[in-house]
């Protein structure tokens, strides 16, 4: 076991860490040494964490420079764009040692989609971060989370930390491996369809005025409403162009959300990390299903007998 919160040197790149806590004083036992030394050290420092912990932690700090202390809530989006939020971040604030990073995933407990996506996004992070000059712990609350978001979090980090410091996680899974696994446990809806298109590329224009009616019933915000067009008319757009013909569309409400489920006869997704990772951008191509994740609260894929394709977006209305 190897002592925690002390500076470590740019050249050992990422570092990525579980904190799985009982209670709110292990937390700040862990997390205040950990920003004071990236103050002493001169490593800027991003927390995002629950607010009780924000408000702990900047009682323990004071006027602290070089640390950003933010609610969950104030944070967080959709996995995907809360993962390119943090690499923004620490690319905007990296000077020539490392940058410190906290943060808390909003997890959907209960929502068995929205957890395999966060779970998902917990453990792309070492891909998207790897050779980065950042320290990236992940707070875990063992009182509220459930035990297999526990064990989310032993395979999704090389290390657990806690107080007096750290160790390699025996349970930790190699990232390709770790969501190869979670898609296997993809299921389809259970229910009819609320609705049903087919579709080929002419009928994207009707596709679209359906997704937003329905998206628009559901109770959403105009710019929610947006955002869920151009997910589903993406994953859409790219069912007709590069699968094989029928395409459908299928929609289902309920439990608080709203799903869109495309398919069609294709070949289906082979890369388990498609569209977790933002495209080079010297790149032509892949942006499609990158910028459906970025907008959705979930998307899974299932391939067999075709490619489908399911995108989730919360509608608390739907409860």
């Amino acid at each position: 076991m190897s002592s925690g919160g002390e500076g470590s040197p740019p050249e050992r790149g990422f570092i990525h860490q579980a904190l799985i806590y009982g209670s709110d004083q292990e937390f700040v036992d862990v997390a205040l040494p950990f920003v004071r030394a990236g103050i002493e050290s001169g490593e800027p420092t991003l927390v995002a964490v629950q607010r009780r912990h924000v408000e702990n932690l900047r009682e323990g700090l004071g006027d602290a420079p070089g640390v950003t202390l933010l609610p969950v809530e104030q944070w967080y989006e959709t996995s995907a764009r809360s993962r390119d939020k943090f690499a923004r971040w620490a690319s905007e604030n990296a000077g020539p040692g490392r940058v410190r990073l906290i943060g808390e995933p909003p997890w959907a407990v209960g929502n068995e989609a929205q957890v395999r996506d966060w779970a998902r996004h917990e453990s792309v992070i070492n891909v998207a971060f790897d050779c980065l000059p950042v320290t990236f712990i992940c707070p875990y609350d063992a009182r509220a989370l459930p035990e297999a978001i526990i064990k989310h979090a032993e395979s999704t980090h090389p290390e657990i930390v806690r107080e007096g410091g750290t160790r390699a996680s025996d349970r930790y899974e190699d990232p390709h491996d770790f969501c190869r696994r979670l898609d296997s446990a993809v299921r389809p809806p259970e229910g009819a369809a609320v609705s049903e298109l087919v579709f080929g590329l002419g009928d994207l224009p009707v596709l679209r005025r359906v997704v937003e009616s329905a998206v628009v019933g559901a109770g959403l915000s105009a710019a929610r409403v947006g955002e869920i067009v151009l997910a589903v008319n993406e994953i859409a757009t790219n069912s007709v162009i590069h699968g094989r013909p029928p395409a459908t569309l299928r929609i289902w409400k309920g439990d608080g959300e709203i799903r869109f489920e495309v398919s069609d006869a294709g070949e289906g997704i082979r890369d388990v990390l498609a569209g977790q990772l933002r495209p080079p951008t010297e790149g032509v191509g892949g942006y499609g299903l990158w910028l459906t994740r970025l907008l959705s609260d979930a998307v899974e894929i299932r391939n067999g007998n075709g490619c489908t394709v399911t995108i989730h977006a919360t509608a608390p209305t739907l409860n």
